[in-house]
């Protein structure tokens, strides 16, 4: 295993941790999103616009909590590829100190065989391992993008309550809270980001 791999391994499961925290937000999240809908039911026809919104606050935080989920199975994968890694790189280095003793031998080509074999496999190692990188990112992106649309419709739906009479308050203050948590988990995916991007 290259040392610049272990470096991101370490990363991957600093990211993993942050991401459960982002997970936790991203529930209460779905909760607010309930409760809002909730409200907007009581205000019957002066929130209607706003039912739309509540359901997609909630289909955004649902969508979170799955890709967080995804996130930490994605760090395992990496966890777990780097240790056959590290396999591969310690196999390889015991092959080749036994070829060059075994220069003369009349075994040293089965040695030989073994190391282009072991060598093909690094390669292809090295391959996933680039894989679950890219992964990682793009599912980090696609949270920080969840979280972005979280905080427009945020700015929406505050706009929308004004609407609400006497439901206006509650429904400001979720649509607050909810931009509040939003911008937690985007805290949470930025520091994660960072991590990946000084690993690389």
């Amino acid at each position: 295993m290259t040392e610049n791999h272990a470096v991101q391994t370490v990363a991957a499961a600093r990211i993993a941790s942050e991401l459960h925290q982002a997970q936790q937000i991203a529930r209460q999240l779905a909760i607010s999103s309930k409760n809002a809908r909730a409200i907007v039911l009581r205000a019957g026809s002066k929130a209607a616009g706003l039912a739309v919104i509540a359901n997609f606050y909630d289909e955004l935080a649902n969508k979170t909590i799955i890709l967080a989920q995804s996130i930490n199975h994605t760090a395992i994968n990496i966890s777990a590829h780097s240790v056959n890694e590290w396999r591969n790189s310690t196999t390889l280095d015991q092959l080749a100190k036994a070829s060059k003793l075994a220069a003369d031998a009349k075994f040293k080509g089965d040695i030989d065989e073994n190391v282009k074999r072991i060598k093909i496999e690094k390669k292809n190692l090295d391959a996933r391992f680039t894989r679950l990188m890219n992964e990682l990112y793009a599912k980090l992106d696609e949270i920080q993008q969840h979280m972005r649309a979280i905080d427009v419709i945020a700015v929406t739906s505050k706009l929308e309550a004004v609407q609400t009479g006497e439901f206006r308050g509650h429904l400001v203050e979720m649509a607050d809270g909810i931009q509040t948590m939003a911008n937690r988990i985007k805290e949470h995916v930025t520091h994660s980001i960072s991590l990946l991007d000084s690993a690389r």
